[in-house]
């Protein structure tokens, strides 16, 4: 059996962890970069690379300072970037490796795909898409930020609005049994593919 790899991503707020779960609890492997991300964490070597990017130094490579770095790379596009560019290539590297020990179909759920440029890593992609203002409802109520701290969360983001249709779409537009059926229909066509 060929080991076949699908990324699984969209806009805060659109629903991918629910998609992620509900392939999960068919009994899919999903992996996510974030909780690649924290596992890395773990490893003095990957808190050092951080550090070194951002010029952080007497600092304890054993433990990260999440508030440290938020506190560097926040309004700063170019030392966000420049975390962005320590952190995402490890990230994807653990995170492909991990899916190639898969057989069969895995899944990966990575919220900066297409800003990162790494759609082509994937033997297909994934898109959630969901209407803006509930997107906006959502997750100012679930992160507790005001308004404009979800634009400028948005605003970092990809356009998935746009998305072209080399891809596969799913619409979040109605309640969790509806969410559950499309992915199901998306499965199905996946693994006759």
């Amino acid at each position: 059996m060929t080991n076949r790899i699908y990324a699984i991503t969209g806009g805060i707020g659109s629903g991918k962890s629910t998609v992620c779960k509900i392939i999960k609890d068919l009994g899919y492997q999903v992996f996510s970069a974030d909780e690649v991300y924290k596992e890395l964490l773990l490893s003095p070597e990957f808190v050092k690379s951080i550090y070194n990017a951002l010029s952080i130094t007497d600092a304890d490579y054993n433990t990260f300072d999440t508030k440290l770095v938020s506190s560097k790379v926040f309004e700063n596009k170019e030392l966000l970037k420049k975390l962005n560019d320590t952190t995402h290539p490890k990230i994807m590297q653990a995170l492909i490796e991990k899916s190639k020990k898969v057989k069969g179909v895995c899944f990966n759920e990575v919220p900066l795909l297409f800003e990162s440029g790494l759609q082509n890593l994937y033997d297909g992609v994934i898109v959630v898409k969901r209407d803006f203002s509930l997107r906006e409802k959502d997750v100012i109520k679930r992160d507790n930020i005001s308004k404009e701290e979800f634009f400028k969360r948005v605003n970092n983001q990809f356009d998935y609005q746009n998305i072209d249709n080399t891809h596969t779409v799913i619409t979040n537009d109605g309640d969790f049994n509806e969410l559950e059926i499309k992915v199901k229909a998306v499965l199905s066509e996946i693994i006759k593919g």
